[in-house]
């Protein structure tokens, strides 16, 4: 008998959607520390300074969020128990960004659809993890 455990096939599907998922908050966060102009057209004047005067501390949050993110869903892949811890720092990335931007020091020109989004990145950041402390518990994440 062998102790190895089947890697069960939501894994893959798991891995595959949340890495290209967050792909995007990486993208995002690099074009606005670049200032990609064509990236940054579609903001406002009042936008723009806003996020180009974020504070050392909340830039470093913000790149824990989305790299860790990103991180987690390659080690979900390789299915490596490390995949947890780094969501957690993701989570923990986000809490702290949202918690800026929106009680402490909040975005010009927010609208519904702002609250809706960050409302969908926050649960799929906690299904991913859910998803990775589930399979780790099931002995998938070595």
């Amino acid at each position: 008998m062998s102790d190895r455990v089947k890697t069960p096939w939501h894994l893959w599907v798991v891995g595959v959607i949340t890495f290209i998922w967050n792909t995007g908050g990486c993208v995002d966060y690099f074009m606005t520390q670049t200032k990609n102009e064509g990236y940054m057209s579609a903001f406002t004047p009042e936008q723009l300074d806003y996020f180009y005067s974020f504070p050392a501390w909340y830039i470093v949050f913000w790149a824990l969020g989305v790299w860790f993110s990103l991180l987690g869903s390659a080690l979900l892949l390789f299915r490596t128990k490390l995949a947890l811890p780094a969501f957690l720092v993701s989570l923990l990335g986000f809490i702290v960004g949202i918690g800026y931007t929106y009680f402490v020091d909040i975005m010009p020109g927010v609208t519904a659809f702002n609250y809706v989004f960050t409302a969908a990145i926050f649960f799929i950041l906690l299904f991913e993890v859910w998803y990775s402390f589930a399979m780790k518990k099931r002995s998938v994440l070595r």
